[in-house]
């Protein structure tokens, strides 16, 4: 097998129409949100200029996810999950309806924007799960390693997207005109997905047990598991570690680098861009033999990087640290999803995607407010750094284990490969 996989691999991946289809509106309905992050983060440092505050808007918007997932990826594995991400995103969409009813009718404020936030936490906990485990049943088996990383790129091409449509706006009109993009790029996503048909496989519902029963049965199988266990261990200092930096951004551009929110978008796309790099090198991937040994290797240099970045004066060093940054963060993040993906059987696919989705938004959350609590006495540098630290001393942690974990996971895929 060769080292790389050919373009001819992947446009037979992507000439699955289905797939084609969900990935155009993904990449839009999330570009969408990712403009409207940008516009909510900024805002809310306006309202108030205090770190603790962005903080606090990154805890209501990821902290949901800790104690919803784990009874929605129980729900994932019950019931039509193709009919549960519409109703998700149907719910989603009122959330910048309201925000721009308030931004536009001059009474948003940060307590109003904090409840919106929090609210789409709530509908985001089973939304971002459900478009995970409906992802593998657009393609065939054999296909779902490979089409991971693309929806990746799908993903990390609205991080770079988003970013620059909010600068487009910022420069050209009030910065809530992102939430009536938000809306847009729902509608046209609603639109799509009930377009879809899945395989068989989210047609079947599982009756006799209470879902409780099982969640915990998803928990006890993910943590226990003894290759996917580290590795989520290890995801659990990067995001909350590393990723919770990226929503401190607009402290870094206006209190660090003295600069407007102009320069906020070009560090998120910088940073996306990084990760759409990332992505592009799992895809070209031909398996995912050693793919454990990369994941890991490259949360300890994303956290070497963003250390980098808190020692920096220059914008334009920063931004090129930040492009590092993303690439890390993305080939580390997706990496553990790909081989979750392939490891884990279809029944309990639901409930163990939902535990990642739980530690990739949940530890954001927790880092965030950490962060941003300890900025207020320290300026954002140290704080950052020290999550940095974090991710090395965790990956000097799992390095011993690698061994086992590579064979436990890649002997693991094998066999599932050759069913």
């Amino acid at each position: 097998m060769s080292g790389h996989l050919s373009m001819a691999e992947v446009k037979g991946i992507l000439a699955n129409r289905a797939f084609r289809r969900y990935m155009a509106g993904n990449f839009l309905s999330q570009s969408g949100e990712w403009a409207q992050r940008l516009c909510v983060g900024w805002l809310a440092w306006e309202y108030t200029k205090s770190p603790f505050w962005l903080g606090m808007i990154l805890f209501a918007d990821l902290a949901p996810t800790i104690l919803v997932s784990p009874l929605g990826g129980a729900l994932l594995d019950r019931m039509d999950r193709l009919r549960l991400t519409r109703w998700t995103v149907w719910a989603s969409l009122v959330q910048p309806v309201f925000l721009a009813a308030l931004y536009f009718s001059g009474i948003l404020e940060i307590w109003s924007l904090l409840a919106a936030t929090f609210y789409l936490g709530l509908v985001h906990s089973v939304n971002q799960a459900a478009r995970l485990a409906i992802m593998p049943l657009l393609v065939a088996e054999k296909d779902i390693a490979r089409a991971t990383p693309l929806i990746s790129i799908s993903f990390n091409l609205a991080r770079f997207a988003g970013p620059f449509m909010f600068g487009m706006i910022v420069l050209a009109a009030p910065v809530g005109y992102a939430f009536f993009l938000n809306i847009v790029f729902y509608a046209v996503f609603i639109a799509i997905l009930h377009g879809l048909h899945l395989r068989e496989e989210a047609l079947s519902p599982r009756r006799g047990r209470s879902i409780f029963a099982e969640t915990r049965e998803g928990i006890v199988y993910a943590f226990t598991h003894p290759g996917i266990g580290p590795l989520l261990i290890v995801l659990v200092a990067s995001s909350f570690g590393t990723r919770a930096f990226t929503d401190l951004l607009p402290g870094f551009a206006d209190q660090v680098f003295g600069r407007g929110a102009e320069a906020l978008s070009m560090m998120t796309s910088t940073t996306a861009l990084g990760a759409l790099t990332g992505a592009a090198y799992l895809v070209m991937r031909s398996s995912n033999t050693g793919l454990a040994t990369v994941a890991m290797t490259a949360s300890m240099l994303t956290g070497l990087a963003l250390i980098a970045f808190t020692a920096v004066e220059s914008f334009h060093l920063g931004l090129v640290i930040l492009y590092f940054v993303g690439i890390g963060l993305t080939t580390s993040a997706v990496g553990v999803l790909s081989l979750v993906q392939v490891a884990v059987p279809g029944e309990m696919r639901g409930r163990v995607v939902a535990i990642y989705g739980i530690i990739f938004r949940g530890g954001p959350a927790i880092g965030g407010l950490a962060m941003g609590w300890i900025a207020e006495s320290t300026g954002l540098r140290w704080p950052v750094a020290g999550g940095g630290l974090l991710c090395v001393l965790v990956w000097l942690w799992v390095v011993g284990r690698l061994g086992k974990i590579r064979s436990v996971l890649e002997s693991g895929i094998g066999e599932r490969r050759g069913k």
